[in-house]
């Protein structure tokens, strides 16, 4: 009985490794791609798309007017040990109903805390280039009032666009050049590849674990 559960479990962990190495090899393929895009040309966002993957991660380019009276400071965003906010402005994309939203950079809190500074907003004709991102699926709440005037707790698109009633793209755009007293913000490509080649190697040390035990009882009892 303890050989068949010994050998069982030896199994379940062993199939368990390589079905996370299988998909760390579908995300080294992901990645790829990520990478891929990184070398092309920037993509002109000119209006609606139904989804977000076919531009993640590649540089874009987009031109119209900000809405300034929609600008919103993302929150508890942190850089170089400094707590602060990530400024995110819809661009208007010309001719056209739809917005984009753009991270135009990271400013640190003030004494004004919890409001935001004010961040300038260039009037008129603009044209911005940079990556294009979506923001984190799963976030953290620390407050039941997640929105107080133009301070968010997190981004999501789908609740931007809910709450101030714009036809946003699926798409956060980091800008290559961050508005003026504002720090760049960037973002690296990671398809999770690391997540799951640790996940095989925590569940291959199992089984490991489980055939040396086995090995260990059964030569004692031989012995």
């Amino acid at each position: 009985m303890t050989t068949l559960a010994a050998a069982a479990f030896f199994a379940l962990v062993s199939s368990l490794g390589t079905w996370q190495m299988n998909r760390a090899d579908e995300k080294r393929e992901r990645q790829a791609l990520f990478d891929r895009r990184l070398a092309e040309a920037p993509l002109v966002l000119t209006g609606a798309m139904a989804s977000a993957e076919p531009v993640m991660y590649r540089r874009v380019r987009a031109s119209g007017h900000w809405l300034a009276e929609r600008q919103v400071y993302i929150d508890n965003q942190i850089r170089g040990g400094r707590a602060g906010f990530h400024v995110v402005t819809p661009l208007q994309l010309e001719g056209r109903s739809e917005v984009v939203l753009v991270n135009r950079g990271w400013i640190a809190r003030d004494r004004g805390y919890p409001d935001a500074p004010p961040v300038a907003v260039e009037p008129g004709r603009v044209e911005v280039t940079g990556l294009a991102t979506r923001p984190p699926a799963r976030y953290r709440e620390l407050s039941s009032q997640t929105i107080t005037g133009s301070v968010w707790q997190n981004l999501s698109i789908e609740r931007y666009a809910s709450h101030t009633g714009l036809q946003a793209l699926p798409v956060v755009v980091l800008a290559d050049e961050p508005a003026r007293g504002l720090a760049r913000v960037t973002e690296k490509p990671d398809a999770g590849v690391a997540k799951h080649v640790e996940y095989s190697l925590t569940w291959y040390a199992l089984a490991a674990t489980t055939l040396a035990l086995w090995l260990a009882v059964n030569l004692k009892r031989v012995a």
